[in-house]
C-alpha cells in the first residue's frame, strides 16, 4: 500500500533503499558526520543508534535529526535536529516535559487527570481550565483514544476524561477510573 503512494511521488524505491539497513548508508561522505557523533557520544556513555527512517520538519531541518529514549518510557523524551537560522547553522530540540516529569519518581499527594479530546478541543481545554482552577493536575490528549490510553497508563494517570461531541451535549463526561478500570458519567458540575 505504501509503495503504491510513493510510486505517485516516483519514490517507491526509497523503502527498498530503507530497509538495506545502515551499511547502505557507509558510502555516502555525509555518514562521517554520523560516525563521528557517535564516537563522540560514546565517549559520555551514551548509546547512539543511526536510524535513516527518523524524519523531522523536512521544510526547516537541512541536516541529523534525532530523538531521545529511555528505559522504562516508549515515547521519545527529546527530538530535534539541524537548521539554518538567520544564515547560521543552528540545532535545537524540544523536550516533553510530561514525559520527564514521568519519569523522575516524583510523588505527588494529587491525582493526575489526562482530558481526551475526541475533536472537541475547545470544550476540553476549557474543562481542563475549570479543573486546573480546583488544584488539580491535568493534561489534555488530542488524538486517539487507545493512544491516549495507553499514554494515560504508562504516565501514572489516576483518571481519563472523556470529552466527545455526546459528552458536550449531555454536558456529562465519561470518566475512567484508571486503577480499577470502572468508568461512571458525571454531571459536569459535580466534583471529580
Amino acid at each position: 500500500m505504501e509503495k503504491k503512494k510513493l510510486k505517485k511521488l516516483n519514490a517507491e524505491k526509497i523503502i527498498d533503499v530503507l530497509n538495506q539497513g545502515e551499511k547502505y548508508f557507509k558510502k555516502f561522505e555525509s555518514y562521517k558526520e554520523i560516525l563521528s557523533l557517535i564516537d563522540y557520544c560514546r565517549n559520555y556513555g551514551f548509546e547512539i543508534k543511526f536510524s535513516p527512517t527518523i524524519v523531522r520538519g523536512l521544510s526547516y531541518y537541512n541536516g541529523s535529526v534525532f530523538e531521545i529514549k529511555t528505559e522504562g518510557i516508549k515515547e521519545t523524551l527529546v527530538a530535534g535536529g539541524s537548521y539554518v537560522f538567520n544564515g547560521v547553522q543552528s540545532t535545537g530540540l524540544a523536550f516533553g516535559l510530561e514525559r520527564i516529569s514521568a519519569l523522575s519518581k516524583l510523588k505527588s499527594k494529587k491525582e493526575k487527570i489526562l482530558i481526551i479530546s475526541l475533536e472537541q478541543d475547545k470544550e476540553a481545554i476549557k474543562l481542563s481550565q475549570k479543573l486546573r482552577q480546583k488544584n488539580k493536575i491535568v493534561s489534555i490528549f488530542y488524538g486517539k483514544p487507545s493512544k491516549a490510553l495507553e499514554y494515560a497508563n504508562s504516565c501514572g494517570f489516576g483518571k481519563v476524561i472523556f470529552v466527545g461531541e455526546k459528552e458536550v451535549k449531555a454536558k456529562k463526561f465519561k470518566i475512567k477510573d484508571m486503577n480499577t478500570g470502572k468508568e461512571k458519567s458525571l454531571d459536569f458540575s459535580t466534583k471529580i
